[in-house]
Order: structure tokens, then sequence, then C-alpha cells
């Protein structure tokens, strides 16, 4: 978790957190309030409130490093920022300083010292909370991080999204399918018309499943029912997604995947299809991170199922410092080439309910 929460964009953003973050810690989230306005003398305090079972006030100085200066807390920055805070009125019980810098056992030694001086002598104690501090409240205190992951704009937020084709949230594939209508008819014929009819029934039966077999390799034959969609990977987030891999895994809809021959799987940079678990791992080519805003897309080939009126998908970005999982769905709107058959039968007892067989739809080359 704490490798994927990123540091606020700007000042204003890290002190509007710290008074949403000490509010939910000190349980006074409407008694807690930020000190003056931009500009106005503070007394080397941001943010101040009573903490709830406390009797005096508690202060916070929000100090925006790394990120946002191009420099690191220093230890003259903070006994300028103690010796301003002595200003503060009434008198602070606790002097918080809040810091985007990441942890420095130097600084913190230097804090717990000045701290221990301050308690000799009756004086506010001192305390720093650096980023990854920050990150460990953030993770115990559940409104607070819901609020800022959802809500303010952070610098290093890192997220993702599947789309398809033209950057689409939604498409609809229409695949074309065969249907055979067999019909029975009553009639009267010989015994010998029968058994010459049932021959013939028989021979193209057979021949129609040999073509079926035979396809898709045999050469005079195309399969139309092939479907294909563009998947689309893109960051959408404010971080560079790194060292990261893409994962898709077909839950329903879907029949076979087109892997291609041998070869090519082989020499693709990018992209390796398992038909036999209906998974398609994608990998960016010499493993070129994804730039905020960029995209990167792979096409997938597919025979849909016959009776299925939506593909169903479970996807994965495995990455440095960042993961996430999701789903999406395509709707299936099926198109139908009808071929009517009749069967003839001159007993009422055979007679029956047309019988509807769906299979792919295959024609000739031209």
């Amino acid at each position: 978790m704490k490798k994927t929460i990123g540091k606020p964009e700007n000042w204003q953003d890290f002190e509007t957190l710290c008074k949403k973050l000490w509010g939910e810690i000190w349980s006074i989230q409407n008694k807690i309030k930020k000190n003056g306005r931009q500009g106005q003398a503070q007394a080397g305090v941001d943010i101040y409130g009573i903490p709830k079972g406390e009797n005096n006030y508690w202060g916070i100085q929000c100090k925006g490093k790394d990120d946002y200066s191009n420099a690191k807390l220093l230890e003259k920055e903070i006994l300028k920022e103690i010796e301003n805070a002595k200003k503060f009125k009434p008198e602070l019980a606790v002097f918080i300083i809040a810091t985007t810098s990441n942890k420095d056992a130097k600084i913190e030694q230097f804090i717990r010292e000045i701290d221990a001086i301050h308690r000799e002598n009756g004086l506010f104690e001192v305390i720093v909370f650096c980023w990854e501090d920050i990150v460990d409240l953030l993770e115990d205190n559940y409104n607070t991080l819901q609020w800022y992951l959802n809500g303010i704009s952070q610098k290093g937020k890192f997220d993702f999204t599947v789309l398809f084709n033209n950057l689409e949230e939604q498409i609809i594939i229409k695949p074309t399918f065969e249907k055979e209508i067999t019909k029975y008819q009553l009639i009267e014929k010989t015994d010998l018309d029968i058994i010459q009819n049932s021959l013939k029934q028989i021979s193209f039966t057979s021949e129609l499943l040999n073509q079926n077999m035979l396809f898709p390799f045999h050469s005079n034959k195309i399969n139309k029912s092939w479907c294909k969609f563009d998947l689309v990977m893109l960051n959408n987030g404010n971080a560079v997604i790194e060292d990261w891999r893409f994962i898709v895994r077909f839950k329903k809809g879907i029949r076979k995947l087109d892997v291609g021959s041998p070869l090519f799987q082989k020499l693709s940079l990018t992209t390796y299809t398992d038909d036999e678990n209906k998974t398609i791992t994608y990998r960016p080519q010499n493993n070129k991170p994804l730039i905020q805003k960029d995209n990167n897309y792979f096409e997938v080939d597919f025979l849909p199922d016959h009776n299925s009126n939506n593909i169903i998908a479970e996807w994965e970005i495995l990455a440095r410092d960042f993961n996430l999982k999701g789903s999406f769905e395509i709707l299936l709107e099926p198109k139908f080439k009808e071929i009517i058959k009749y069967k003839e039968t001159n007993k009422v007892k055979e007679l029956k309910e047309d019988i509807i067989r769906i299979s792919d739809y295959v024609v000739d080359k031209k």
C-alpha cells in the first residue's frame, strides 16, 4: 500500500491533507483550523486544534519539501520554526513538524534532542512526521485515506484504465454465425424413396462435417465468425508505470483465441497468447515504461461462443511500485446467415419440432 500513495502535488494540497488527517486523528474534524490566510504571520503554526481528551492547543507546521522546493528539511530551519511557534498564543502543548521529505535519521535525532530539552524546561513537545510516517497514519485513518486517494490531486498517484479500439469505454461486437434450421415434412413416399433420400442426407452431412473438421486449415475455406478488437492500456495517473506487464484472462464468451504460428509466438516481443487457458500476457517492447496519459494496445483475435451474449474478462497489471486488478465486459450481438433444410418422412410419429443448430459461418474462398 505505501508504495502506491504518492505525495501531494503542491504545498497547498499538503496543508489540506494535514488538516484532514490530524482532524481525524484528534477526533475534532469540525474544530481543527488553518491558522490565518496566506501571507499573514502565523507564529510557526499552519494548523491548530485541541485534540479530544486534551486541554491545550497542539500546532502543526507543514513543510512541503523535495518535490516542491528541491530541498530537504534543515536543522536551522527547524530551529527557526520552533522559535516562531513559541510566539503562538495560547501556548502550545505539542508542536508537530509535518514534512513531505523522506525519513532522515539525522534530522529525527536532532528533533528528539530538542524535544528532550523542551521537556526539561517545561516547553512544548516537538515531533516530526516525515512522508513515510504520514503514509502510516493514512493507512490507520481510513476516511482520510479514501478522501486523499479519490479526491485530492497527487503527484505520483498511479492509475490505469482498460479501453477498446479508439479509446472507447464500451464496445459491441457483432459476430456472424450460421443458423441451420431443419424442418420436418410429412409426405407420402415409397420405402425406396425414403432410403435414397436418407443416403443423400448422410452423404451431405458427411461432406459438411469434413469441411468443418478441415477448417481453418483447409485452403479453400474461410471462417467468417472470427472477430477482433483492440485492447488499449491507458496510464491515466500522474506517475510513470515502469517494469510492467499486463495479463487478461477471458472467463466467458470466447471459444478460441488466435495464437498464430508457433514461430510467431516465439518471435513476438510483446504478446503471448495461451488459448488453453484463454489468457494473453503483454510485455512492452524493450521494457518501455508507460508514461502519463500515454497508452499501448494489442489486437485480440477470437472465435466467440455460439450461445453467449457477452464476453467477461479479468485483467491485472503488475509493475514496479504498482499493482492493480480489474474486469471488463463486451457485449455480443450475433448476426445469422440462415439455412433452411427439410427432412421428409411418411410417418407421423417421426415428425419433430424444428431443429436449430448454430455454427461458424464458413464460406469458400473467392
